[in-house]
């Protein structure tokens, strides 16, 4: 080696070396939560950032190695058997200075203090995770679901913390009768109640957020009961969540005391449009056969009959007559 690649190592060595000691290892501030059976990020990058795939990394919890990365590679032989195939390093994050740490299909005892460590000539930097992992329970509602006949209601149940059950099983049961089941991934018909057929509904979107609520179509008295939402397979305690749904007929009543009484009041409408057509046709046949009758009787004025012309020539007639012959009324006097 040259006196020249001699200089030029030593002086890569001093930066690498000056590098190393001001880095920085940061590892999450904060508690880790995490739910049974997912997967969790457990963060640990160093600032600045500094390419680490040939680097050696671990990640330790107690004296228990979790994953260790030497010389570019995983050393799967110094791995605790507890978290075999179930921890993992990114490498194209490792390029980036990320030593972040994968954890998969979480179990109640990683629960735990973590150890993320860079370890380069003797030089280690370190920081510290812990998490928890809990079990998500089943959640109903403690109050009453309200709803009146022919609505469509939605009955709440979801878990906590959030945990998807897209490949697990939930069922739907009403007074022991099934109202929905979820198996598969798809809904299950051969065991629903057909009381419930073409009236139920999961919201497919939200079950791996673990909102399990149901949605019932065109509701009726007859579906007023207690409803238990139920994921059998579920890591948990919790299983089961209740909701009670009451239905409210009042609604449906008014609407058919309304359509009574619009029935009854189109009746009268009716009989009222009869009787005035009979009670307006004899009115205007009385006001035709009067005026028919007036018109007869104005003829009649302007063209007298035979026998009322006679009358009228013979009257004078006799009034000549009857009158006193003069002679005979001056031979009275004189006597």
């Amino acid at each position: 080696m040259t006196l020249k690649a001699l200089i030029l190592l030593s002086v890569w060595f001093c930066v690498f070396i000056t590098e190393v000691t001001e880095l920085q290892i940061i590892c999450s501030s904060e508690p880790v939560q995490a739910v049974y059976s997912e997967r969790v990020l457990l963060q640990c990058y160093l600032k600045p950032p500094l390419d680490a795939k040939s680097q050696t990394v671990k990640w330790t919890r107690g004296n228990d190695i979790v994953i260790l990365r030497q010389d570019g590679k995983d050393n799967a032989g110094a791995q605790r058997e507890h978290f075999e195939e179930r921890a993992a390093l990114s490498q194209e994050a490792l390029s980036k200075g990320n030593l972040s740490l994968m954890l998969s299909s979480l179990k109640l005892t990683d629960t735990g203090r973590y150890k993320c460590s860079f370890i380069t000539d003797n030089v280690e930097k370190s920081c510290y995770v812990n998490l928890t992992v809990g079990e998500s329970d089943v959640i109903g509602s403690d109050q009453p679901v309200k709803a009146n006949v022919g609505e469509d209601v939605i009955l709440p149940c979801h878990l906590e913390p959030p945990f998807n059950v897209s490949t697990l099983t939930v069922e739907w049961t009403c007074n022991k009768t099934y109202v929905h089941v979820y198996r598969s991934m798809k809904h299950d018909p051969n065991q629903q109640d057909r009381r419930f057929v073409n009236r139920t509904s999961l919201f497919c979107d939200e079950i791996g957020k673990g909102n399990i609520s149901l949605l019932l179509k065109n509701v009726c008295k007859e579906d007023e009961g207690l409803y238990i939402c139920h994921v059998p397979k579920l890591h948990s305690q919790v299983r089961k969540g209740n909701i009670t749904l009451k239905v409210d007929a009042a609604k449906h009543d008014t609407k058919q005391q309304f359509n009574g009484s619009s029935n009854n009041n189109t009746a009268k409408n009716t009989i009222g449009v009869i009787v005035g057509v009979i009670v307006g046709g004899i009115v205007i046949a009385v006001i035709a056969r009067y005026w028919q009758n007036r018109r007869q009787t104005g003829e009649q004025n302007d063209h007298p009959n035979n026998e009322q012309v006679e009358e009228q020539q013979h009257i004078p007639l006799r009034e000549e007559q009857e009158q006193p012959n003069p002679d005979n009324l001056s031979n009275c006097l004189v006597s």
